[in-house]
């Protein structure tokens, strides 16, 4: 994870330097919330909304929202019924982008009828109402005006409980103890809109995400105080979980006040904390079974028919900018003549622009604020000039418009509210340059000869101007001719093939490079990377058998990004680890190099692990939403084209001590503190025979996914052996290591160990504390039982190392000699 840069979550100066036009997806997870059943019969039904009856009788309109569905598991009764449902919300919102659904119909827990999310978060796109906050992505791309996440891929994630006793019509004519499946559907589709809070809550702290989510940002107590970006209720604290759990918590929308009476609609905060409910809905009380409110409380009761979304909900979608007024525009860069600057905006509105708003804002080193009437030159496009105030100077400005149909004013770049005085905006400087640009890649650690020619991808951005962007790199210490990375549109994506058009480059390289831009000031300005180093490799020819205890320097048998072998502290030798700790929505993947050819016989693969890894829900399988992160060990016969787990995927409950280990230490958002230890290591055993038959060439790798919740210290291996070459450590491990007694002695002991067959090139080694060697004794090949006898009589007291085995594979054991 690997992360994706996350924008400030509070915009804490007047001015903001970033362009308008860009966004960011949030790595923070996109949380789920569910609908429970209420077992009373609630014999109440909502009108529908008039503007879906108004479609009705019209026809749709050319602005209305787009919903596809993918249905999986669904009846055809039950597919109806969800589509009706989407029917309703398509005539309620404008969206230029097609909203995608991915629906499952199965089992779910008891009492829980539905859950629903968003799959992702974006930040700040362009049009943002508010900036420094999260929008689910199906509003992200409304606002925006295009994909972001791609035009296959879900918006909305719904899960739907197959086994209750709903009723199929579309009539809203209920009967008594069946469940209304339009109205649980409108409900969850409009979480995964926006309706929701991202909220948790654990150990009495409250958090919610880095940014808050569009929804969150209005969030308000009973005295008015945001519990967003405030610091009398900082994110994680026992003070905003006070809050959480007041009963008093608010949506504080203008729209949304304008068809409730004037206050404030009341969200759900019972004084016990609901995951997946609290915050994410409008209060039960407050809007009861009936009311024309009711869709969005947390419990849908038997006989309860609620086919509108009502007034409340629809604006507060128009307050986080299902109805908006986007305002595009591109910063200007600086510069370093003194001149007069043109200053171009698109505005989208989804009414009216009210006449006379659209207008630029601007002071000259934070001087006193000029208003410049923007003039229209075409269709949705506005033009304003700020005049050249000479060199040396420090322009800030920012834009606004506003629509006759809400009565608000949007601005450019938009400012995040509240805790904020001052209007956000951009700013140029008017003089010589003197700053560097900025360089962004993702550096290789590893480039398989296949995988040449490669595309070199770097972001460069100036306050001025990017000139070019080149790769100087060198293979084995020789420097060959740059490699010059060419601009993508008017993007700050550059490209660049590396060739073997400079030589060769093959398996066992060694290739250093940086990134290095440039730009178009009168006095070059320069940035770099740093320079990084790539193993070229290839797979190796195939082996029968393999064993590594990883801790000796054999060759480069792994590649990976993620996974090292290393020795962290407290370890007492090298083995395989991940990162420590893993981040969140992220594939970590350790290839190994050596294919594996399956044995009729000696079909075996095993090692020995720490899985400190998210455990899944109590019961949860393997494969299921419920089962969260998990690591893997998978093989391929296709060269990597297609992966099949050698076993199923696992998690910290596989052992208890791991679950423990786990549990030992958690955050209220769920990640885990636990560290791995050596006590913690245990032996795995799988058998390649499962899913693999002799003859097989199998590439094989591990493989630690982290879904977007909550992460913890990951994945250690040691001792690999597979198809029956067992080490010697491993070996002796697995009899029970090594024996040694007395323990203390004066310097006259014994050394038991058990090995399954002759091994020869033994040796047992004796160092001091310094490391120095101070016995050295060759053990005959053997055996079954070994029992040495060692004589350290001639040493001082102290602590010493004993290992038996052979160079780079031995099992060890401290020995105290007191006299």
């Amino acid at each position: 994870m690997k992360k994706l840069l996350l924008l400030p979550a509070l915009l804490l100066a007047a001015w903001h330097p970033t362009q308008a036009q860009t966004f960011v997806k949030d790595p923070a997870p996109a949380p789920t919330t569910i609908c429970y059943a209420r077992a009373e019969d609630m014999h109440t039904r909502l009108a529908l909304p008039a503007a879906y009856l108004e479609q009705q009788r019209r026809g749709r309109r050319s602005t209305a929202a787009n919903i596809e569905v993918t249905y999986t598991g669904f009846t055809p009764q039950a597919q109806a019924a969800f589509q009706y449902a989407v029917d309703i919300w398509e005539a309620l919102l404008v969206s230029p982008v097609t909203i995608r659904v991915q629906a499952t119909w199965t089992p779910l827990g008891t009492g829980v009828l539905g859950s629903a999310g968003a799959t992702a978060y974006y930040n700040d796109p362009s049009g943002a109402v508010r900036s420094g906050v999260g929008y689910p992505v199906a509003l992200a791309e409304k606002i925006a005006g295009q994909e972001l996440n791609g035009g296959t891929l879900p918006d909305i994630n719904a899960r739907f409980n197959s086994t209750f006793n709903w009723y199929y019509g579309t009539d809203g004519m209920v009967p008594a103890g069946r469940y209304d499946l339009v109205s649980v559907v409108l409900h969850e589709l409009g979480h995964g809109l926006g309706f929701i809070a991202s909220t948790s809550y654990g150990s009495g702290a409250g958090s919610y995400g880095n940014p808050p989510s569009i929804y969150a940002s209005f969030m308000e107590n009973l005295a008015g105080q945001p519990l967003t970006n405030n610091p009398l209720y900082p994110n994680g604290s026992a003070a905003l979980g006070a809050q959480f759990t007041s009963g008093n918590v608010y949506f504080n929308s203008n729209l949304a006040k304008a068809v409730n009476g004037g206050v404030r609609p009341r969200l759900f905060a019972p004084a016990t904390y609901s995951a997946g409910s609290s915050i994410s809905h409008l209060n039960e009380a407050t809007y009861p079974a009936g009311n024309i409110n009711s869709l969005m409380t947390p419990n849908i009761g038997a006989a309860e028919a609620m086919h509108n979304p009502g007034p409340i909900t629809l604006r507060m979608f128009d307050e986080m900018g299902w109805f908006n007024t986007a305002i595009r525009h591109t910063k200007l860069p600086d510069a370093e003549t003194s001149q007069n600057f043109l200053v171009n905006a698109t505005i989208i509105t989804d009414g009216t622009i009210t006449p006379g708003s659209v207008k630029l804002y601007y002071a000259v080193d934070n001087g006193a604020l000029n208003t410049v009437a923007m003039t229209n030159t075409a269709g949705n496009n506005y033009q304003g000039i700020i005049p050249g105030p000479g060199l040396n100077h420090t322009v800030s400005y920012y834009l606004a418009a506003a629509d006759n149909e809400t009565g608000r004013t949007y601005t450019a770049p938009a400012t995040y509210a509240p805790n904020v005085a001052t209007v956000a905006r951009y700013s140029f400087v008017i003089g010589p340059d003197a700053t560097a640009p900025v360089v962004k890649h993702k550096p290789l650690t590893y480039l398989f000869v296949s995988q040449l020619p490669y595309q070199f991808q770097a972001q460069a951005t100036d306050n001025v101007a990017v000139a070019g962007v080149t790769v100087e790199y060198a293979v084995n210490g020789v420097a060959r001719p740059a490699l010059a990375l060419t601009r993508q549109g008017a993007s700050s994506n550059f490209l660049g093939t590396l060739t073997t058009s400079g030589g060769p480059i093959v398996a066992g390289d060694v290739l250093t490079y940086r990134i290095v831009a440039r730009d178009g000031a009168a006095s070059v300005n320069q940035a770099q990377t740093a320079t990084y180093v790539v193993n070229i490799v290839d797979f190796k020819p195939a082996q029968a058998f393999y064993t590594n205890n990883l801790n000796g320097t054999a060759p480069l048998d792994f590649v990976g990004e993620g996974f090292a072998i290393t020795q962290p502290a407290g370890f007492s030798n090298a083995a395989i680890h991940s990162d420590h700790q893993y981040y969140d929505d992220s594939t970590l993947i350790y290839q190994m190099l050596v294919p594996i050819t399956i044995q009729p016989t000696q079909h075996t693969l095993s090692f020995d692990e720490i899985a400190l890894v998210e455990p899944g829900e109590p019961g949860s399988v393997y494969g299921t939403e419920a089962f969260y992160d998990y690591v893997v060990v998978e093989g391929s016969k296709d060269n990597g084209a297609t992966w099949t787990p050698v076993a199923d995927g696992y998690d910290a409950r596989f052992r208890p001590n791991w679950l423990a280990a786990w549990n030992s230490s958690t955050t209220a958002a769920g990640n885990s503190n636990g560290v791995g230890t050596p006590a913690l290591f245990a032996p795995h055993t799988f058998n390649l025979l499962s899913k693999f038959t002799p003859g097989d060439v199998v590439r094989l790798r591990f493989r630690l996914f982290g879904d977007p919740g909550a992460h913890g210290w990951g994945w250690a291996i040691d001792n690999l052996v597979i198809q029956g070459v067992t080490s010697v450590a491993s070996e002796l491990k697995a009899a029970g290591g090594l024996s040694v007694y007395p323990n203390p002695s004066a310097g006259l002991f014994r050394v038991r160990a058990t090995l399954a067959k002759p091994v020869t090139g033994l040796e047992l080694l004796v160092r001091n504390s310094l490391g120095q060697v101070v016995l050295r004794q060759a053990v005959a090949p053997a055996a079954g039982q070994l029992d040495l006898p060692v004589d350290l009589n001639k040493l001082a007291s102290g602590l010493y190392q004993l290992s038996l085995g052979q160079p780079g594979d031995a099992a060890s054991q401290k020995v105290l000699i007191q006299k």
